[in-house]
This record gives structure tokens, sequence and C-alpha cells, in this order.
């Protein structure tokens, strides 16, 4: 733990504590951040899945880049969050959970923006959105639902919350 008291006793942290402005800033740019972010995946996915058929995969495919922006304000904004009180979120079961979720949903998102390059890139365009594709759409759209629910839920759930499932 001594990493985690550390960091909890950064320069970074005290801002976020204790500054008027800190704790504001970062949760609005994690907000900002996390509607790029979730909501252009969310749409590539769903056009993936069928929806928005007039948009052609190469616009939405664009798009991505400004998705990846959106992850990198969520990575730091998130990171001096967790920074503001890294002692309690590092054993909180839900946060673990939201965080594993997220490393998810963006791992989803870059497979499925390899796929539609490469689908792409043999002309077949939309025709080759498979069922592959399709199942990494599903699987994009419930790892950022989750995360997004359960990085809400850590403000009202206790740390141990998933332990009387099991328990």
């Amino acid at each position: 733990m001594g990493l985690i008291t550390w960091i909890d006793n950064t320069w970074l942290a005290e801002m976020v504590r204790v500054s008027a402005y800190g704790y504001p800033a970062m949760i609005t740019l994690h907000s900002l951040g996390l509607a790029i972010m979730v909501g252009l995946s969310v749409v590539l996915s769903l056009r993936v899945l069928g929806a928005f058929s007039a948009i052609p995969f190469s616009s939405l495919y664009r798009l991505l880049q400004v998705a990846w922006v959106g992850f990198i304000i969520n990575f730091v904004s998130g990171g001096s969050l967790f920074a503001a009180n890294a002692t309690g979120l590092i054993t909180h079961q839900v946060f673990l959970m939201k965080m594993a979720m997220v490393i998810l949903g963006a791992i989803f998102v870059a497979i499925m923006q390899s796929m539609i390059k490469t689908a792409m890139a043999t002309g077949k365009g939309e025709a080759a959105a498979g069922t592959n594709l399709k199942v990494m759409a599903w699987l994009t759209i419930v790892a950022w639902t989750i995360a997004m629910v359960t990085g809400r839920m850590i403000a009202y759930l206790p740390e141990d919350w998933f332990s009387g499932f099991f328990g």
C-alpha cells in the first residue's frame, strides 16, 4: 500500500480534494471524456448492429480518432479523481468492477476499430460486418454500460457490496 499512500499524498490528490475548482474541474472533464468515448463507441456499435444504415462505416470509423481523445481525457481526469481517494478506492469492489469494464470497453473498441479497418481495406465494407464484428459491438455496449453504472454507484454502495452475493 506504499504506492497508494504516496498517490493519496501527491499535490494532485490534494488539489482535487481541497481546491474549490479541483474536483468540479476533474468531474466535468471526466463527464466530457465519457460522453465522447462512450457516445461515439456506442453509436459505432449500433451502426455495426444495423442502426443508422444511411451513415457509411467509413464516416463513423473516422470519428473513433475523436473517441480516443475522449478516452485520454478520461484517463487523465479519472487518474486525478482516483488520486484524491486512492486509499478508499483501491479496495472498493464496485470501483474495481468499473475499472475492469473500462479496460474491456477500450479493448473491445480497439478490436472493433481494427476489424472495421480491415473490412474497409478489403473493399467489402459493410458486407464484412459479420458475426465477429457484431459480437464485438454487443460486448462494447455491455462493457461501457456496466462501466457507467458502476462508476456512478461507487458513491452509493459500500466497498464490499459484491461480497453479499458470494458469502
